[in-house]
Parts: structure tokens; C-alpha cells; sequence
């Protein structure tokens, strides 16, 4: 196995933060460099405190800074976050939460306690 993947998986492996199952609709906004954006939709596998991963309706490429909006469980409206893609495999995407405000944190600490 080549020692870049074995130190990849490590990392995997060593996580900050555990992921925790949730299935809820998903849009990403993607950020593109000319001003544009573009909307794809998807549903989460996961999320944790500092990211989330994610099954899109196409494929997006590693190091696409995106918004991910999320439809929380009941009437509690959507949580969006600024994101970027670290990882991709086909149209599973993970996700790194940039920077997330106090009042975002509180709301992903109640989903991966829910």
C-alpha cells in the first residue's frame, strides 16, 4: 500500500470528531471563482461537528468551497454552512464546515446528539 494512501487513511481514521447517521435533504451552492454558482442537491450520510458527507445528483470536484444548506428534522427551517469539498468518491462528497458561527455549532451539537 503506498505510504500516501496508509497517512491518508490514518487521518480518516483519528477524526476530531465521530460522524453520526443523518439523512435529511441536502442543497450545495457552489462558489466559482467568475462570480457564477451552481445548485446541485443531494441528502447527508453523516455529519459531525466540523463536517459532513454527503450524496449529490452529480459529481463535484475536491476543493469546491460550496454553502451546504440542510432541512433540519421537524418545522426547525434549514441550517446553512460555508463548506469545501476534501474528498470525493463518484457522488459522494465529504465536507469540511468553514468556519461555522457560535449559534451553528449549537445546532450541529443537537443533530449529532438527536
Amino acid at each position: 500500500m503506498p505510504n500516501a494512501f496508509r497517512s491518508r487513511s490514518s487521518i480518516y481514521a483519528s477524526r476530531l470528531f465521530s460522524r453520526h447517521p443523518l439523512d435529511v435533504r441536502a442543497r450545495l451552492v457552489a462558489l466559482h471563482s467568475t462570480g457564477e454558482h451552481s445548485i446541485v442537491h443531494g441528502r447527508t450520510c453523516d455529519v459531525s461537528h466540523s463536517g459532513a458527507g454527503v450524496t449529490l445528483t452529480r459529481e463535484m470536484p475536491s476543493g469546491t468551497e460550496v454553502v451546504l444548506s440542510l432541512r433540519l428534522p421537524g418545522d426547525r427551517g434549514a441550517l446553512c454552512l460555508h463548506a469545501i469539498i476534501t474528498r470525493c468518491q463518484g457522488f459522494r462528497v465529504g465536507l469540511r464546515f468553514l468556519q461555522p458561527t457560535a449559534e451553528q455549532r449549537l445546532l450541529l451539537s443537537e443533530l449529532c446528539c438527536a
